[in-house]
């Protein structure tokens, strides 16, 4: 990626703008450290003008409630140095747990509320009754450099984000158009490297879709109106995954069995191709008109004794699956058209949402905690033992670094490059503070002495590749110089304060790497085990008759979300336990299956007597042993159950419609546990 391209060289001089109007206007009003809103208009400013107003305000409020709590407990604190460390620290990890648990880019509002009370808190502690005033000014300068960066950002060539929402969302749904296209025609390759990269690609979509959507309302209220439509609607296309999957099954088993296609199926097929790949208008009522009489001949020949039982299950099941991608493109078309016209007018009835359901490692979550927690509380130790009078950058420091890296799986390596970029801002500061900033005697020269390395760290942040360790030196290299409207050049506390900071970071790397440092199948492994525990809860619902249709589709998001963190990992660190474990894809048909079936036919099923007890008690007793140990295949037990019901099933579904639907989701359930043993 080239250096000098045009957006990277706007964004640079926009940055490099915000900043130096932050700086003369905190010089102007004698602030006490402009350096704060410098380093704040670094670190706010993104790319799209949506995005830096977004983390701007989410820093403010975070900013807010840091200096709140610091207020709260100083003066029941202050006496004793120990238990305001263990305040602070507690702090902390209870704001990055909420963080986490978040998972938003809300989240960032909880995260720095943690360590903004360090940053306000530790180097009060010598000063106590200016503790109110550092609060205040660190609220005065965090607000202006907010306001600069956003201003800036959003009047001068603004850059907007709605055409990322719109081409992530068509890029998504035309992904798994292909993948269609692809599987019905037979040219994908199963577990080839292709295949694979289309469905990572697919488990990272909903995040990336979620989190423009999250910034892309701070683009105004015409954008504010359609968002709200399109975070509704898009969730359809979070089915398009296990829908390809299961399509993807029932024609590998088809082919496996070497069962020939009837001509209505063989139609039909060549009409879906017609409607996937030419249909501009996207006619989904015709579509859907004939796969469902499709679905009615199958079912005729059936009946006539044509095609066996089996072949009747799996060719129903692979059509509903070709409906369901039908249904989940009549809902991409709206959001596409919506998401690409975000300033439009709209008169469209706007959509609530059914509630935000993501799965939650709670364990892992702890362990971020408690790393950020001790790696500020010996921090705070190490700076009280040694009398260390410049040390106050360790605790905070150890605060940010643990806070900052706290959501990625290994965050040793990422932690390890923070490192260079601060050692990278301290070489910076020393050269400006030995060499150019005693010869700039006005604000206009410190500017052009500013400017150069300013610009090229705007640069450096427009880069992906190099942004974090942009983002470190933006973090360190304003309060290493020490910029004020009393500056004195003094080396020795710039060199006091860079080794504070290393300090503080290299606590925090040391107890990641002890605590925190979790390989990417070690994750996933957790997730997969949670969601089979989660399977198995539904199930005992369904069983007892207490779930409800919004506990399905809770389910379902959670066991998808699950998925979406599953997938990536299995490609990123392979394990042979999660390889033989699964993804959690046919655990998610199972359940949905096991409600379709109870749930819905109960009434039909207690009319016939059909008893599906025993069935749901082999059925937990494979999911126990599965929590226990992921390879753990279904028993024949279980299979003989699912026969045995099937065998009662097909001998009422012959003249009762309602027990054949019964009878494809307990089919569907054997094809997810048993997918290469026939029913004969």
């Amino acid at each position: 990626m080239k250096w000098f391209t045009k957006s990277a060289v706007l964004f640079s001089c926009k940055t490099s703008l915000a900043a130096f109007l932050a700086l003369t206007i905190a010089l102007l009003l004698n602030f006490e450290k402009p350096a704060w809103a410098v380093t704040t208009v670094y670190v706010t400013s993104q790319l799209y003008a949506a995005s830096t107003l977004s983390k701007s305000i989410f820093r403010l409020l975070g900013t807010l409630l840091g200096g709140f709590f610091i207020l709260l407990i100083y003066p029941e604190t202050v006496q004793s140095p120990l238990f305001f460390s263990f305040s602070v620290s507690l702090w902390v990890s209870v704001c990055l747990y909420l963080s986490l648990k978040d998972r938003t880019p809300k989240s960032y509002i909880f995260m720095l509320a943690g360590y903004s009370a360090a940053i306000m808190g530790f180097p009060a502690v010598s000063s106590p009754y200016a503790l109110t005033w550092t609060v205040i000014s660190r609220i005065e300068e965090i607000t202006l450099g907010l306001i600069c960066s956003s201003l800036i950002h959003r009047l001068i060539l603004p850059v907007p984000m709605y055409h990322l929402l719109s081409q992530s969302v068509s890029n998504w749904y035309k992904t798994a158009q292909k993948l269609c296209n692809d599987l019905i025609t037979h040219t994908a390759g199963r577990n080839s490297p292709e295949r694979e990269d289309i469905l990572i690609g697919m488990a990272n979509y909903p995040l990336n879709v979620e989190t423009l959507l999250t910034h892309c309302i701070y683009e105004g209220e015409a954008a504010r109106n359609v968002i709200r439509l399109v975070s509704v609607q898009y969730k359809h296309l979070t089915y398009l995954l296990p829908t390809l999957t299961a399509i993807e099954t029932r024609l590998s088993l088809l082919a496996d069995l070497n069962i020939p296609f009837p001509q209505a199926v063989t139609d039909v097929f060549q009409h879906f191709l017609l409607w996937l790949n030419f249909d501009v208008a996207r006619n989904t009522e015709v579509i859907q008109h004939q796969l469902t009489e499709s679905q009615t001949s199958l079912q005729k020949a059936w009946r006539e004794g044509k095609i066996t039982t089996e072949e009747i299950l799996l060719f129903t099941g692979l059509l509903e699956r070709l409906a369901n991608f039908v249904r989940i493109s009549d809902a991409w078309h709206n959001v596409n058209a919506r998401a690409a016209d975000l300033y439009s007018s709209s008169d469209t009835v706007l959509s609530k949402s059914s509630g935000n359901v993501r799965h939650t490692d709670r364990g892992l979550l702890l362990l971020s905690a408690l790393t950020a927690f001790m790696a500020t509380f010996l921090s705070s130790l190490f700076w009280i033992g040694s009398g260390w009078a410049d040390g106050a950058n360790a605790p905070l420091m150890a605060a940010i670094t643990s806070s900052f890296f706290a959501s990625i799986d290994s965050p040793v390596t990422p932690m390890r490059r923070f490192i260079k970029g601060v050692v990278i801002a301290l070489l910076i500061s020393l050269f400006y503070i030995a060499v150019l900033i005693p010869q700039a005697n006005t604000l206009q020269a410190l500017i052009m002495c500013l400017f150069p390395g300013l610009f090229m760290l705007g640069l450096v942040l427009a880069r992906p590749s190099t942004n974090l360790i942009g983002l470190s030196v933006a973090i360190q290299l304003p309060g290493f110089i020490g910029l004020s409207h009393h500056y004195v050049p003094n080396l020795i506390v710039t060199l006091n304060a860079g080794v504070s900071t290393l300090t503080g970071i290299i606590i925090a790397v040391a107890l990641s790497a002890i605590i925190r440092n979790k390989r990417p199948s070690w994750i996933a492994r957790r997730a997969v085990s949670m969601g089979v525990r989660d399977l198995l809860g539904f199930i005992k619902a369904v069983e007892r008759n207490s779930s409800s249709l919004l506990m399905r589709q809770h389910f379902i998001i959670r066991m998808l979300d699950r998925v979406n963190v599953i997938l990536p990992r299995k490609r990123l660190d392979p394990d042979a336990e999660l390889t033989a474990g699964g993804d959690l894809i046919a655990e998610t048909w199972i359940g949905a299956n096991c409600y379709d079936f109870y749930a819905r036919y109960h009434s039909e099923l207690q009319l016939h007597q059909i008893d599906s007890g025993q069935m749901f008690h082999e059925l937990s007793l494979y999911l126990r042993r599965k929590m226990k140990v992921l390879h753990t295949r279904p028993h024949q037990d279980l299979l003989h159950e699912l026969n045995e019901l099937l065998v009662k099933l097909e001998k009422l579904s012959l003249s009762n419609p309602a027990i054949f639907a019964a009878m494809v989701h307990v089919f569907n359930i054997r094809v997810s546990l048993y997918p290469h043993q026939r029913w004969l």
